[in-house]
């Protein structure tokens, strides 16, 4: 009597993608070739089917393969309606889009564009691409939400201490919380921080208030419909839509024009949020967080602040401390620090005085400036360990280092001014992190911090 065989495993499958094309010749070939290579591929032979696809609940998809020429709603249509970040990488790929288009599906956030008819390698290489840079993310994200958490907030000062346990008191509520402190003390890993101790199932979306231009910060707010103006030519949900069911973070809610102030307060009570050129309101379910470094109660004195919306946000009020008032913790983050850029397992190394050296520092850039030094340190570190010295710590900063002595007779005075400012600006750059961030430092006009980067030729990180 023969034995039976034993049944053929199946072969497991490999990430799925979907591919959205109206063409069954393209959606052939190409989920021969995703196919042969181990890939799960799923069709969708127009952008609707497209969106009822990425919304269905089951298996994840990992990557979307997106024609930009087919009937009814386009791939750029598709491509604005989708939330930011992207539910899945997106690789573009079409024979007839023009550059303009090309460059219209990046800045929507499209990870690459192929021509077709692609070859079989340049198309794979996209993907793998595009998978990569999306499990890079992940992990940042894992890393970024591990560390905000409030038992994981670094520091030993009794400020961090007291810290941790408010979040863990107040995250669960749905109050509106506004965080204060100096640029670079660390108010947004506390609203990730809060975000995690609420328990909300949606996103944490972040608005910087003070980067965005007035003229843009409404429609990335609220929202547009079609139409609401020129260039609108697809429906586009705010980041305030975006973060239904989880935080909406405001930061540096303090550079908010007025005539939003009021749009933001209406939000806040009526929990509705209107599209610009929409008829209707839309329901949302959003807590807010918000932060800024300027004194509010002194921009409701000048008029620069709504009174109404200060006391709607200012329900739980949470200061963090300058570095300078919690040497505490310098330690305990720089081993973060290092540990984060260097990996964990290059040992931080102090020489004698070192610490001292960091103690005496007074970290006017706060806790984004010791990061800055210490991947500054990493940088120069080489194979062995990253040590930290008196010397280095001597200026942490450009403008704290050793400065060369002037060589007078070769250059104008006007050249020496440029080369001080030149320097000046570089710093306060590498310190705020942005523009914004820099005319905050330097306590100037951020229009105006702006011609002078550009008359001086100073590369914006």
């Amino acid at each position: 009597m023969e034995s039976a065989l034993p049944a053929p495993r199946p072969q497991p499958l490999g990430p799925r993608i979907l591919l959205v094309d109206d063409d069954p010749g393209v959606l052939k070939g190409l989920r021969g070739l995703l196919s042969d290579e181990g890939f799960s591929p799923v069709e969708a032979r127009s952008a609707a089917e497209a969106l009822r696809l990425l919304d269905a609940p089951g298996q994840p998809l990992a990557l979307m393969v997106l024609d930009l020429r087919m009937p009814g709603m386009t791939g750029l249509e598709l491509l604005a309606r989708l939330p930011r970040p992207l539910p899945v990488p997106v690789v573009v790929l079409s024979g007839e889009a023009s550059p303009a288009e090309a460059v219209q599906a990046l800045k929507l956030g499209a990870t690459d564009f192929v021509e077709k008819p692609p070859s079989p390698e340049r198309l794979l290489t996209a993907l793998r691409n595009a998978l990569a840079l999306s499990e890079l993310r992940e992990e940042q994200q894992r890393l970024q939400e591990e560390l905000a958490r409030p038992g994981h907030l670094v520091g030993d000062s009794p400020a961090m201490e007291s810290l941790r346990k408010l979040i863990a008191r107040v995250g669960p509520s749905d109050a509106a919380i506004l965080i204060t402190g100096e640029t670079g003390t660390g108010k947004e890993r506390v609203a990730r921080a809060l975000h995690l101790a609420s328990g909300r199932k949606g996103r944490l979306v972040a608005v910087n208030c003070a980067a965005i231009p007035s003229t843009l910060l409404e429609s990335e707010l609220f929202g547009h419909e079609r139409g609401a103006f020129s260039g609108a030519t697809a429906r586009r949900l705010g980041r305030i839509e975006q973060a239904h069911g989880g935080t909406l973070f405001l930061d540096e809610l303090g550079d908010m024009p007025l005539e939003l102030q009021a749009k933001l307060l209406r939000v806040l009570e009526t929990k509705e949020v209107e599209r610009l050129g929409g008829g209707l309101p839309v329901p949302v379910n959003v807590r807010i967080l918000a932060a800024t470094h300027r004194e509010l109660t002194r921009a409701v004195q000048e008029g620069r602040f709504r009174q109404d919306l200060y006391f709607r946000l200012n329900v739980m009020p949470l200061h963090l401390p300058p570095l300078r008032e919690r040497t505490e913790d310098l330690l305990p983050l720089a081993r973060a620090f290092a540990a984060e850029l260097a990996g964990p397992h290059v040992p931080l190394v102090l020489a004698p005085g070192a610490e001292e050296a960091l103690r005496t520092w007074p970290w006017p850039g706060n806790v984004r400036e010791l990061r800055n030094f210490i991947e500054r340190q990493n940088l120069l570190r080489g194979d062995g360990p990253l040590s930290l010295t008196p010397e280095s710590l001597a200026g942490p900063t450009a403008l704290g280092a050793k400065t060369e002595r002037l060589v007078l007779g070769q250059k104008s005075y006007r050249e020496h001014v440029d080369d001080f400012e030149r320097s000046l600006i570089k710093a306060s750059l590498e310190e705020g992190g942005s523009v914004a961030g820099a005319a905050r430092l330097l306590q100037v006009d951020r229009g105006k911090l702006y011609r002078r980067v550009k008359a001086l030729g100073i590369l914006v990180p």
